[in-house]
């Protein structure tokens, strides 16, 4: 470990402290360096994809975040297209996108250190990547108020995620980050502080009472979200906590960018084609439908269901979506 041994030969390689894993009370892998510090996977992901306008599940009102889904599209010679769907509470104004070539970096790296420390983990296939926006508003007195890019405590949606799924949290920031009066705290390395307070996001994980009598569960922590940091749950984990996205609590024009690149496992196969999207099992393909107003209510109650208990959710089969952009032909290019 760089700085850390001494009597080593040549032919050793050295790992940094915040290459090596660690356990986060028995319910995730937390590696804070997982990313190469000399690439820029902010700027590189930003410059691949269009990033979408974004709403809340099923409301009018835009966020304080643009995004993007991202899977492996393949395109036949008959304009047909292959895709893994993974329906969740985002809604995005445009549709999935092919990962590119930086996508299959990071996801190829998540996977391999996934399957060293996970047992027979679902390949992480499908990834949604959001850039935390946060701005000042002026009202009419002309007082200032903070705009924070936020996401309120939930757990993830797993009516397409297979049971040996995993959810993989991966964080970059704008290179304003490093170019602003902005150190190292003195007591974490890896976190970035102006005066007393650090600049970085954090990510706040609680127990759902429903599980609070289960001894040996930690009933709350928070990981913080440092540059190039991975943190990897199954998802027990999700079944059992809610997770929420806390900003950092200075001034908007002290807190740099975030780009979060959230990859999960979609089990469920779809195809694209002559303007109608289908799910696919087998050779059968079902028509992705627009949802009805009783649709959206039972949902939300499974959506409400899994937020706040440790249920396995039984969706059964859901023909629709919530997102706007699964309705969409995926871009291939």
């Amino acid at each position: 470990v760089e700085k850390l041994s001494f009597n080593y030969g040549d032919d050793v390689s050295l790992v940094t402290v915040g290459d090596i894993p660690l356990n986060i009370h028995n319910v995730g892998l937390f590696v804070r360096n997982m990313f190469d510090y000399d690439v820029d996977y902010f700027d590189k992901l930003k410059n691949a994809h269009q990033f979408q306008v974004l709403t809340e599940s099923n409301k009018t009102s835009l966020s304080h975040r643009k995004g993007i889904y991202l899977t492996n599209v393949e395109k036949d010679d008959n304009n047909i297209c292959k895709f893994n769907l993974l329906r969740c509470s985002t809604n995005l104004d445009g549709p999935t996108e092919t990962f590119k070539k930086v996508d299959l970096e990071i996801v190829s790296k998540v996977n391999g250190i996934a399957n060293l420390y996970f047992e027979n983990p679902y390949t992480l296939n499908h990834a949604l990547a959001q850039i935390y926006e946060n701005s000042k508003t002026f009202g009419a007195n002309e007082k200032a108020k903070d705009n924070k890019a936020r996401i309120k405590s939930h757990s993830d949606k797993t009516k397409d995620m297979p049971s040996n799924g995993l959810i993989a949290f991966c964080t970059f920031y704008s290179a304003e980050l490093f170019e602003r009066a902005v150190k190292n705290s003195r007591d974490d390395f890896h976190d970035y502080m102006y005066k007393n307070g650090s600049v970085l996001t954090k990510l706040s994980f609680k127990l759902k009472k429903t599980v609070e009598e289960q001894t040996g569960l930690k009933k709350q922590f928070t990981i913080t979200l440092y540059p190039n940091s991975l943190f990897l749950i199954p998802l027990s984990t999700n079944r059992m906590y809610t997770h929420e996205i806390v900003p950092s609590g200075l001034p908007v024009d002290k807190i740099p960018t975030r780009l979060g690149y959230v990859i999960r496992c979609s089990k469920t196969k779809a195809i694209h084609k002559n303007g109608n999207a289908y799910i696919c099992e087998g050779k059968d393909c079902v028509l992705l439908k627009r949802p009805t107003e009783k649709d959206v209510a039972d949902i939300k109650a499974l959506y409400f269901e899994e937020n706040t208990t440790d249920n396995v959710i039984n969706y059964g089969a859901v023909n629709f979506s919530l997102n706007n952009g699964d309705y969409q032909p995926p871009n291939s290019s």
